[in-house]
């Protein structure tokens, strides 16, 4: 009932509409209902609402739909049930639609809807089983809109066979022209069964329609043309009745035309039954449309029917068939028969009484020639005649060409009897001999050829002559072989007469032409004869040939036996080889006896006169098809031919030839075969040497048979062969061994002497094979006897040794191993080769040759001759020892195999090759420990070359099984070990100490090992200079105790010793540098200076400052000193470059006076260059930060300096500040020269300076991306990469650090993502070459990448920074996979980790659990230095520990890991193996005060650190000195306050040592108290030395503290890290700063970079100021600005801000402090950034009466979408941010809030109205507001309700609307209709405003204003 009653109120309110409208065009009634307005109201997706609308609300409406409508609707996200519903309601007013707006739901919205790729249902296919279902659900009765194509691709799965059962016949037919050529006849029955449901013609009618829509003529295959044909055919035929002539035209000229090429003869027949001669003409005339399509036999069967027609016809009605009046025969023909007549007989036609000149005259000579073959007249000649008096009317030529033609079409070719085609033939040469003199080549060829090939065979000689009268050559010969082509048709008279006529032609016109007749250069006699006589030349005679100089050789074939027996026994008749061939091809083999008894007694008659071409080609017969081997000829027989017919040929026998003869001869008898090289060798003076090779090598075959040797009748081989091969040569060794037969080889090689053996071996080149060798060798029984008694040259002893070298390597006792490698082999041995030394060679040797062999190898080979190295010789070694298990060649029980002495024995002088994993492959732990202090083995193993590891392991197995043994009865070398415990050195006398000390030194060039200096120290009770001399380096090792404990002369002494070592810490220097001052040495002096060498570390900053100036100047041109100096405490290297500027602060001579490598302690504003005052060589060569170098490095512009030669420190002080002002050619010059480059250090670059090189390139990439910054290309987008350069691309990017780029900006994942697409790069695994050209970005990559890549990843992984948790899971994974090249994980050792190194850094407990703690305790001994060294972050240092160390003891065990003493503190491991509890039990007061530099060095984790701290606290209850709180380091983060306020901290050596960065940072109230505590000193101050010291932890200090620094300390300090200062601190370091460099303010570039740390606390104005001097200021120093600053920053003041780094606004929109300035700024200012910056912020509409100010006027700003007002104090804006509920107006502003839904309204005294309904009208209606998310919310909560309580509709009427719809009779209409609806149905019940009409009046308005008050009111109704 509720749906009825809306129903009303729409179709009500739509007539009043209409009623109003119906004269103003143009209206659209969908708008006027706001009706898309109203719709987003609701869920889109909600089926129930949909029908609400579509079905109840609308459903008046839909009759009036547009395509506007249509197409909006279409783009809506409704859901596949939702669209369903609304193609429903549709439908159901589809009857109420016309056809244009049905055809437009379809195509605006139908179409557009199911086409759409976004929808997460394309097609709405997926919830519909069935393609009917799914048709009927999406298309409803809109589907006869749709193609066939539309369906298929809505619906790619769409079932054919469903489809066709509600497919409309034009639909079908678009189905049916879909499948283009396919014989899918089963669908062609299918769509006809379809088409006979219901009005069957009519449905065909509309099928065949629509394939011949648009004039469109589809091709089907036949097999498909004829269902269809026959389909038709079944539903029109029975209609055929009712036809007119107009139906039969369209239908056979139009509708079938697709397929009446199937017409049927039967369908022919059953359609001209009782048809009408019209009809029937009419049918014809369509058939002949496609007569062409028809195969033959179907045009024959058409025609066959059409005769039919007319015969019945003619009986019927008793006169011509279908005949008209006076329609002549050409008439009749044409209209019914058309081009089937071409198919008719002579006969049929008679039939009809057509006259054969009537019918001729219709038809064309094509016709006519068709007409002839088909109608049986071919033999008459009556009709031929008449044919050709046909074809002379008009152009006879043309004529009879058409006509010849079509007789030769199709490669046909007519029979006529030979009356006939003389009739024929006689008549065209009537016609065509006239026009020869005009024919080309081609006419000739193209009529002798094709067209009179049918009649040739009647061409006369008289034609013959007339044709070749004048004619050319070519044109002759074209003649000729067209008559060749016919010849067999020819008569033999008429041959005969045809080459006397061709003779005739070829004398002529040689006497023409004086030369051969019709020859042409080069052509042979044989061409010549084809050419010019072809198959004539049968017919001619000897003497005929004989005219035209023909060789009678060359047409051998033409002559008879006897004239060519004549030939070849004519001397010098036969000159080639190819005469021969000629000849001899046309004898046939059986009569080669009868020939050659001929030919040959000529041939030795007249030897001279026959060339050895010609007699070997007489032989290559003979042999080739003489059939001489068939043993139907005898030995006789073949001795006749030998001795009589080939005698003559075989003088001077070609090599060729041999082969064939021997292959007759050695198939005979021995004594045939005998001969036969008998007669050859008396004949070897004529035989050239390669006749003679030949004979060679067919004995050689004769010899092998089969069957073999098969004359060998006993004896000496060797004397057998010599009398076999005869003059013709000796076999070499390959051939005399593959002479013997397998099973003979040791008897026929035993018949051979020693001697003989060595004579035969001794030949030249006689061994070329040398694996023959042993066959003869291991043959041979007489072997040792040969090697001991025959000496042969080097070149066989060569090849001889691999032979009897495994018979060496099996020596079965050490005397025979002996007896062969020192007697049989001892001329042999210096010939062996890598092969025979090989592993797989020596594997099985004997254990007593094996040790022979490495007792020689190692001690009597000379390898400067060898193809082999030692270190080969160890490999095999190596795979020997290593077969089996235990220590191979070791018998305890065995007297020869049971020395000690092993590795002596078996490995010997290769002992330097040794690695550990083969040690420990060699032997057993249990079995070394018998062989470890054999003295043998112990020198062995005393070598320097052999690896570390080895030496280690035995050291270590040696003390393990002796823990006892003492380190001075260790060889030399074996000191230089790391194995050797330090704690053994520790029981060594003080004299045993200075052994090993003096050892170590000769072998080892002393101990870098800190843990064995101390232990050698500890040993040494009174030091003197000898002492200090002996320790060396080792005297780090002693004690502060020790040293402290030395008197001042002996360190004095011993300066130039203790100034030597390096390895000094900073106590212990310092202790010396105080005992040196307390006892008066004086250290103000250059010479005193520099004798403390590396001392200085020691020497506290007051000695600097209280040193003469010009001092240290000149002690700083000392290289050494200041090497030394750079060691120290940076606090003593600041002061020293301070009191060195203080002697000339002109900044050019400070660069003069301060030493290169310590430029770095340069303040920024001492670096501010005059013009042309900066020397760029001088700076050029210092050591530079990137503050120090951005400020001189503008002088760089216009320098003659060589780019390519600035260094990386200077070239990191780029900037946009500086750069922007070069020239462009120098920008790109600087830009390039950052490069990476082989054998330079890397440009540290910034990602601000890598994005303003990118932008100072202006697009201009090059696609040699090598040549820019490898950082530089993270920044590069996609579009300046060629795709092609992809690869190259990634490759360059791959050298990056990918950390450079912010975090914000995502790099890693998107330049992956862009990789993997050039890479081709699917799924999770990455390829060696993948990870090549990924380079760095392997740091970047998720772990499932890392675990799932080639192992080489692991060393890309190796350059990078950090690594998250997952990507060192995913390393730990693949490294466990034991895919990678550190193998499985059971084979891990100390090597394994270091050759993982840095990666172990970050390992877990997952890696380390597989190491035992020596493994680890050793790697970290190595490891942690290097650590150290780089200054690793603290953090991961510690968490290595904590991963790295085992499970924690109980307490209560007491100290069990053993008490800390300096031995162990020295030892770089330490203090792993210490739990918490056991550091703090075994960590006495005493070692740690003794030792607490090292100890503080070491220790990183915070619980170690805390013990620490509670020592100390123990050990100096009175407070911890100045000296010794220098030493804390990193244990001083974990200090409390209470800790650190008992700390002395009165120097700024301190304050330094506190505040060193590289110990982590300081939390504020800590860093706070230390300043503090240092400020409390009398004198302490915030100088410029503290300021740089304490950096970021100024921000710990309040700002009264902060406002006692000076200028001149902020001048001279480095640029400090404020960024974590409050904005208060900023300000006042900000105020002092702009004091501080006011001299600079004349270059704003300068200033600007020195001022830039201090800007976050610049006013507004200074920074607007900023904006307009060219500064370019990167946007991480405008992120830094206050925040309050931004805010005011108008779009024109960032851009002259930010200048050459605008683009980097796009690049970090998404930052947090980018990102909320864009929204602050209006879209249209942002637009002329052209940067595609987006702002939620509303621009102000044209007309309304809203203000919208940019930032910093007094204005109004409203955030899109909010719903509340908020103004700064003291403001004249009003902001509005989103999503609040609250209206707040601060005091003093100037503004108005008015919050849209909410319940109450405050506004401020003075403030404008802002009235929501008039920006409601101005914007047309609700609808476009809702656009500005402002109605939207409106009406979502009930709006109108509100507005009524705000009068906001009072104000709307009262706003633009009611005013224009008062025209009274519109406004009593209106307001009728109103009080109607809300009498009827309640105005709060359908959310009509009652104060509607309350403004209407009598005043006039216009139907515009009418129709826009309307949509307001339809829009409340519909709500």
């Amino acid at each position: 009932m509720v749906e009825q009653n809306l129903r009303q109120i729409v179709e009500s309110t739509l007539q009043v509409f209409f009623d109003l409208n119906n004269n103003v065009p143009g209206f659209d009634v969908l708008d006027v209902f706001g009706v898309l307005d109203s719709l987003r109201l609701g869920n889109d997706s909600d089926p129930e609402f949909i029908r609400l609308w579509f079905s109840v609300k609308m459903i008046p409406l839909l009759p009036y739909v547009n395509g506007n409508f249509l197409n909006q609707l279409s783009k809506w996200n409704f859901s596949c049930t939702s669209f369903q519903e609304i193609i429903q309601a549709f439908g159901s007013q589809k009857a109420s639609m016309d056809r244009d707006t049905q055809q437009a739901v379809f195509t605006h919205f139908i179409k557009p809807f199911l086409s759409r790729n976004d929808s997460t249902d394309p097609g709405c296919v997926s919830s519909i089983t069935g393609s009917q279902a799914w048709l009927k659900a999406n298309l409803g009765d809109f589907s006869d809109f749709a193609t066939v194509q539309d369906l298929q691709a809505f619906n790619p799965n769409l079932s054919t066979a469903e489809l066709l059962s509600v497919l409309s016949p034009s639909q079908m037919a678009q189905l049916v022209l879909s499948l283009g050529a396919s014989n899918n006849t089963d669908l062609i029955d299918r769509v006809f069964e379809r088409l006979q449901e219901g009005n069957a013609l009519k449905n065909v009618d509309g099928f065949l329609t629509q394939l011949t829509a648009n004039g469109q003529m589809p091709i089907f295959q036949p097999v498909v043309r004829d269902r269809i044909m026959n389909a038709t055919f079944i539903v029109i035929s029975p209609h055929f009745s009712t036809f007119t002539t107009n139906d039969y035209e369209l239908w056979f000229h139009v509708k079938l035309i697709p397929i009446l090429a199937s017409f049927t003869p039967e369908m022919l027949i059953n359609t001209t039954t009782t048809i009408s001669c019209t009809n029937y003409q009419v049918i014809v005339s369509g058939l002949a449309l496609v007569i062409q399509e028809m195969p033959l036999y179907r045009r024959q069967e058409i025609t066959h029917g059409l005769l039919g027609y007319l015969r019945n016809a003619e009986n019927a009605i008793n006169e011509p068939a279908c005949r008209q009046q006076n329609e002549s025969d050409a008439q009749w023909v044409k209209a019914n028969l058309g081009p089937f007549v071409q198919y008719t007989s002579y006969s049929d036609l008679k039939d009809f009484n057509i006259s054969t000149a009537g019918l001729l005259s219709t038809l064309n000579p094509s016709e006519v020639a068709q007409l002839l073959l088909s109608s049986g007249a071919s033999n008459n000649t009556d009709f031929i005649d008449l044919v050709f008096e046909k074809l002379e009317e008009g152009n006879v030529l043309k004529n009879v060409d058409e006509f010849l033609t079509q007789l030769t079409a199709n490669g046909q070719s007519p029979h006529f009897q030979p009356v006939v085609r003389d009739r024929i033939m006689n008549a065209t040469f009537i016609v065509i001999s006239p026009h020869f003199s005009t024919f080309t080549t081609n006419d000739y060829e193209l009529w002798f050829h094709v067209k009179l090939i049918p009649i040739l065979a009647s061409f006369t000689p008289e034609m013959l002559i007339n044709t070749t009268t004048n004619i050319s050559c070519m044109n002759y010969q074209v003649i000729v072989s067209g008559l060749a082509s016919v010849i067999q048709e020819m008569p033999l008279y008429r041959r005969q007469e045809i080459t006397h006529g061709l003779l005739g032609y070829l004398r002529n016109a040689e006497n023409a032409i004086n030369e051969p007749a019709c020859r042409q250069q080069n052509e042979s006699d044989a061409q010549w004869v084809k050419a010019n006589l072809g198959p004539f030349v049968q017919y001619t005679s000897y003497s005929d040939l004989k005219d035209f100089n023909i060789s009678m050789v060359n047409i051998a074939d033409l002559l008879t036996f006897s004239q060519v027996v004549n030939l070849a026994a004519t001397p010098s008749q036969l000159k080639s080889k190819e005469d021969v061939m000629n000849v001899m091809a046309v004898i046939n083999p059986f009569d080669f006896g009868a020939f050659f008894d001929e030919v040959s007694p000529a041939i030795k008659v007249h030897s001279a006169n026959y060339s050895q071409e010609v007699k070997s080609a007489f032989l290559e017969a003979v042999f080739n098809r003489g059939n001489l081997s068939s043993p139907t000829v005898s030995d006789g027989d073949f001795l006749l031919w030998l001795r009589v017919r080939l005698s003559p040929l075989l003088t001077n026998l070609s090599s060729s030839l041999v082969t064939p003869l021997f292959s007759i001869g050695i198939k005979r008898s021995c004594n045939s075969s005998q001969e036969m090289f008998a007669l050859l060798d008396t004949l070897t003076t004529t035989l050239s040497s390669s006749t003679q090779s030949e004979i060679y090598k067919n004995i050689i075959v004769f010899l092998q048979g089969p069957p073999p040797l098969k004359c060998y009748g006993g004896g000496s081989f060797y004397v057998y062969l010599r009398n076999t091969f005869l003059s013709f040569g000796f076999p070499d060794l390959s051939t005399l061994v593959s002479l013997l037969p397998p099973m003979r080889k040791s008897e026929l090689l035993d018949t051979i002497s020693t001697s003989e053996l060595g004579q035969f071996l001794s030949q030249p080149n006689v061994i070329g094979n040398s694996t023959d060798i042993c066959v003869i060798f291991n043959n041979y029984n007489n072997t040792s006897a040969f090697l001991e008694t025959e000496d042969v040259q080097d070149n066989v002893k060569k090849v001889i040794l691999p032979c009897i070298w495994p018979s060496a390597l099996n020596s079965r006792s050490r005397a025979e191993a002996n007896l062969w490698f020192d007697l049989r082999l001892r001329n042999y041995l210096r010939f062996l080769s890598k092969s025979l030394i090989s592993p797989d060679e020596v594997q099985n040797a004997s254990c007593f040759a094996f040790q022979k062999l490495v007792y020689v190898m190692g001690n009597n080979f000379a390898y400067n001759s060898s193809e082999f190295e030692q270190q080969y010789v160890y490999t095999t070694i190596k795979t020997y020892l290593s077969a089996g298990s235990g220590a191979r060649c070791y018998n305890a029980s065995d007297a020869e195999l049971n020395s000690t002495a092993w590795f002596v024995s078996n490995i010997g002088n290769f002992v330097t090759f040794i690695t550990l994993d083969d040690l420990t492959t060699f032997v057993s732990t249990a079995q070394f420990q018998v062989f470890l202090k054999n003295q043998a083995n112990l020198e062995l193993f005393n070598n320097n070359a052999i690896p570390a590891n080895v030496t280690n392991y035995y050291v270590t197995q040696l003390f393990a099984f002796d823990p006892n043994f003492k380190p001075v009865n260790l060889p030399g070398f074996f000191l230089c070990s790391s194995a050797v415990p330090p704690l053994a050195y520790t029981t060594m006398t003080e004299a045993e100490t200075m052994v090993i000390l003096d050892n170590l030194k000769t072998f080892c060039n002393g101990t870098q090992d800190p843990e064995v200096s101390a232990a050698l120290a500890s040993n040494i009770k009174t030091i003197t200079p000898q002492i200090f001399t002996a320790l060396g380096s080792s005297s780090a090792g002693l004690s502060n105790s020790q040293i402290s404990s030395v008197p001042s002369s002996v360190l004095i002494s011993s300066l130039s010793t203790l100034g030597s070592i390096s390895t000094w810490s900073q106590d212990q220097a310092s202790i010396i540098i105080q005992t040196l001052t307390a006892s008066g040495f004086q250290i103000n002096s250059e010479s005193s200076l520099a004798s403390l060498g590396t001392l200085v570390i020691g020497l506290p900053s007051e000695a600097i400052e209280n040193t003469s100036a010009s001092v240290l100047l000149s002690v700083s041109k000392s290289t050494t000193f200041v090497s030394n100096m750079l060691a120290a405490p940076s606090v003593v290297q600041m002061t020293f470059v301070k009191k060195i500027i203080s002697l000339d602060t002109n900044p050019s001579q400070v660069v003069l006076n301060v030493p290169d490598a310590m430029a770095v302690e340069i303040p920024p504003s001492l670096l501010v260059f005059s013009d042309q005052s900066a020397d760029i060589t001088v700076l050029n060569r210092k050591t530079w930060t990137p503050d120090q170098a951005a400020i001189f490095f503008g002088v760089l512009d216009n320098t003659n300096f060589d780019i390519e030669q600035l260094s990386p420190s200077v070239l990191q002080g780029f900037t946009c500040t500086s750069a922007q002002k070069m020239i462009q050619f120098r920008t790109k010059e600087l830009i390039r020269a950052c490069r990476p480059r082989s054998g330079r250090a890397k440009v540290q670059l910034k990602e601000s300076q890598l994005t303003c090189m990118l932008n100072l390139l202006s697009g201009e990439i090059s696609q040699n991306f090598t040549d820019y910054p490898s950082d530089m290309l993270l920044y590069l987008s996609s579009k300046n990469v060629n795709k092609g350069n992809c690869r190259s691309y990634f490759s360059a990017l791959g050298a990056a650090d990918f950390s450079v780029a912010s975090k914000i900006l995502n790099k890693g994942s998107q330049l992956f993502r862009e990789a993997t697409v050039c890479l081709g790069i699917n799924g999770l695994s990455l390829s060696r070459e993948n990870i090549e050209i990924l380079g760095n970005m392997a740091c970047t990559l998720d772990g499932s990448y890392i675990q799932n890549a080639d192992p080489l990843i692991l060393e890309k992984l190796k350059a990078c920074n950090d690594f998250s948790a997952s990507q060192v899971a995913a390393m730990e994974t693949l490294l466990l996979s034991g895919t990678t090249q550190y193998g499985n994980a059971a084979s891990w050792n100390k090597q394994t980790l270091e050759n993982l190194v840095p990666l172990p850094l970050y390992f877990t407990r997952n890696i380390w659990n597989r190491f035992d703690s020596t493994t680890k305790k050793m790697f970290l001994k190595t490891f942690m230095p290097k650590l150290r060294k780089a200054n690793t972050e603290k953090s991961k240092l510690k968490t290595l520990f904590q991963a790295i160390s085992g499970r924690t003891t109980k307490r209560g065990a007491g100290c069990t890991t053993g008490n800390i003493t300096q031995v162990i503190v020295s030892d770089s491991a330490f203090p792993f193996g210490y739990d918490l509890t056991q550091f703090d039990l075994c960590l006495d007061v005493p070692v740690l005060k003794e030792n607490l530099n090292s100890i503080c060095n070491k220790v990183d984790d915070n619980g170690f650190q805390t013990v620490i701290l509670k020592k100390l606290n123990e050990a100096f209850p009175s407070g911890i000195p100045d000296q010794d709180v220098q030493l804390l380091g990193s244990v001083s983060r974990v200090a409390s306050l209470d800790d650190i306020s008992k700390w002395n901290i009165t120097k700024i050596d301190t304050l330094a040592a506190l505040m060193k960065a590289e110990d982590g940072p300081w939390e504020a109230a800590k860093s706070n108290k230390i300043i503090t505590q240092y400020l409390s000193t009398s004198g302490n101050s915030l100088g410029s030395t503290e300021l740089t010291i304490i950096d970021s932890n100024l921000c710990s200090l309040n700002t009264s503290t902060l406002q006692t620094i000076s200028p001149d300390s902020i001048r001279n300090a480095s640029p400090l890290n404020v960024s974590s200062c409050s904005a208060e601190q900023k300000q006042v370091l900000y105020g002092i700063s702009t004091t501080s460099f006011s001299s600079q303010r004349s270059s704003s570039s300068i200033i600007y970079q020195l001022i830039k740390p201090y800007l976050g606390g610049a006013p507004l104005q200074d920074i607007v100021t900023l904006s307009t001097q060219n500064i370019s200021m990167d946007i991480s120093t405008f992120s830094s600005l206050d925040p309050a600053v931004i805010a005011n920053l108008t779009v024109s003041n960032v851009k002259g801000l930010v200048g050459m780094h605008l683009p980097d606004l796009k690049l970090f929109e998404n930052d947090t402090v980018v990102q909320t300035w864009i929204n602050l700024q209006l879209q249209s200012e942002l637009d002329t950034l052209n940067l595609g910056l987006i702002s939620n912020r509303i621009s102000p509409t044209p007309g309304s009466n809203s203000t919208t100010t940019a930032p910093g006027s007094n204005s109004t700003t409203t955030a899109p979408g909010s719903n509340s007002t908020t103004t700064a104090p003291g403001s004249n804006s009003t902001t509005i941010a989103p999503g609040s509920n609250s209206t707040t107006t601060a005091p003093g502003s100037n503004s108005t809030t008015i919050a849209p839904g909410s319940n109450s309204t405050t506004t401020a005294p003075g403030s404008k109205q802002h009235h929501h309904c008039t920006r409601l009208q101005q914007h047309h209606h609700c609808t476009r507001l809702q656009q500005h998310h402002h109605c939207t919310r409106l009406q979502q909560h009930h709006h109108c309700t509100r507005l009524q309580q705000h009068h906001h509709c009072t104000r709307v009427q009262q706003h633009h609307h009611c005013t224009r719809l008062q025209q009274h009779h519109h406004c009593t209409r209106l307001q009728q209709h109103h009080h109607c609806l809300s009498n009827q149905w309640g105005s709060e019940a359908w959310k009509i405003p009652d104060n509607y009409d309350a403004g209407c009046s009598a005043n006039s308005c216009t139907t515009n204003a009418t129709t826009t008050s309307l949509k307001t009111y339809l829009a409340f109704t519909f709500l």
